[in-house]
């Protein structure tokens, strides 16, 4: 079981899967979503004992949505930590202002940031800031700015995102791959119904053409026998003319 559950919100998918793996590494499960007004209803069904906050989201940004969290008391208590690429002491100044417990860079080392949580998980924060939380955020903050192997860690986590980017390109790729063959067997059941329907249409219209020669035939059949029986009255009529001239001739 995990030792805490985090809610990631962030509008990058790969941001999300990245924190979230590296959170893996420490033993923290998470959820991530990509808008705060998605969170806000998550909040209210499932317990959370971190929030990480991205600054720029759509809708409400990171600043709005961490005053609504810090207003409700309900979600006032829980440590929340702005997951951006801001890193200006007034930003920084300004989230602590605002209630967020530490601005942790989307840059940062695996480890330190494993590190990190360590600190923060052994003591959990109280109400408010906690003095020990401040330590080791800002700790790690002042490490990655001082240290002359964070120019390798910082290039050792890009390299990550980019690990992670290619394994979600991949799978764009395979769902790309799957959507075409799907759309092509479509086609291939589509035309294969076109042909059905033409061949039917075509046998449908020889069964019209033959019924109509039919009918053709049949009427001039019935014609024919018509102009027979004329034809036979017809020489009636002449022979009984010709019986009367007779009779009037003697």
């Amino acid at each position: 079981m995990a030792r805490a559950h985090a809610l990631i919100i962030e509008d990058s998918s790969t941001a999300r899967i990245l924190l979230s793996r590296m959170l893996e590494r420490a033993d923290i499960s998470s959820r991530g979503v990509a808008s705060a007004e998605e969170a806000f209803p998550l909040l209210q069904s499932e317990p959370f004992d971190l929030i990480f906050l991205d600054h720029l989201l759509p809708g409400m940004d990171g600043f709005e949505a961490l005053k609504k969290l810090k207003s409700d008391a309900e979600t006032r208590d829980i440590p929340v930590f702005m997951y951006t690429s801001q890193n200006a002491e007034k930003y920084i100044q300004e989230a602590r202002a605002l209630g967020a417990n530490g601005v942790i860079r989307k840059q940062v080392d695996r480890e330190q940031l494993i590190t990190t949580l360590d600190q923060i998980l052994r003591e959990p924060p109280e109400s408010g800031e906690s003095l020990a939380l401040r330590a080791a955020v800002e700790g790690a903050e002042q490490g990655a700015r001082e240290s002359l192997e964070q120019a390798s860690r910082r290039i050792t986590g890009r390299l990550s995102t980019v690990e992670v980017a290619y394994e979600e390109l991949e799978e764009d790729v395979r769902e790309l791959r799957t959507a075409v063959n799907t759309l092509r067997n479509q086609r291939i059941e589509d035309a294969a119904r076109s042909r059905f329907r033409i061949r039917l249409l075509c046998v449908s219209l020889l069964a019209v053409v033959a019924v109509l020669a039919l009918l053709v035939f049949w009427q001039i059949s019935l014609l024919g026998s018509h102009i027979e029986q004329a034809d036979g009255q017809f020489e009636l009529l002449r022979g009984v003319v010709r019986g009367l001239v007779e009779l009037v001739g003697e």
